[in-house]
């Protein structure tokens, strides 16, 4: 991973490089965004690899307190070894486990949207939310798809009233993510 050096008032400091594309060659998971995206490889107490993807244009925004537009972040999940693809795809395609995701975000989120989608042959859940006290934090999309390797997710962010512009940019972002590898 190449690093950016910056000098400022408390001395060097090393951070990630910007770029196009990323690949964890452990892992197999690989995300390359469209243009203007960029992406930058980040430290997660909730992911074994995260990444945070940005717009070099500024569109869609960041939410009112975001650092970053979207992150995708990869968990090893062992449970998940033990079966095959399709035994996942049949479990997330049941309507109550969108159900279920929904229901856990609906406590902060009013849920304006919940579908399936398929990434890479694994079918996933999308939920789009605004938040519930209009004036207060970010719009959110959310993607989930769970493979025998683990968990990648998703997670993207913009001003309420950007995203049904936003929606859009964030499905390429999501598009552009190949999942990691069975490691079997």
């Amino acid at each position: 991973m190449k690093a950016a050096f910056l000098a400022g008032p408390l001395g060097l400091c090393a951070t990630p490089a910007l770029a196009a594309a990323f690949t964890d060659p452990a892992t197999g998971l690989a995300i390359d965004p469209p243009s203007p995206f960029v992406l930058r490889p980040v430290r997660s107490a909730t992911y074994d690899i995260a990444v945070v993807v940005n717009s070099s244009t500024g569109q869609p925004p960041l939410g009112p307190d975001g650092t970053y537009l979207c992150q995708i972040g990869y968990k090893v999940s062992p449970a998940n070894s033990a079966l095959t693809q399709e035994e996942i795809n049949l479990a997330v395609a049941r309507p109550e486990w969108l159900d279920n995701m929904a229901e856990a975000l609906s406590r902060s989120f009013d849920i304006t949207g919940k579908t399936i989608f398929v990434l890479d042959g694994a079918t996933g859940v999308e939920l789009v939310g605004t938040p519930k006290v209009a004036l207060q934090g970010s719009a959110i999309f959310i993607s989930i798809v769970d493979t025998p390797a683990g968990r990648t997710t998703v997670n993207c962010s913009t001003r309420p009233d950007q995203l049904a512009k936003a929606l859009n940019a964030f499905r390429m972002i999501r598009a552009g993510i190949t999942l990691p590898e069975d490691p079997r």
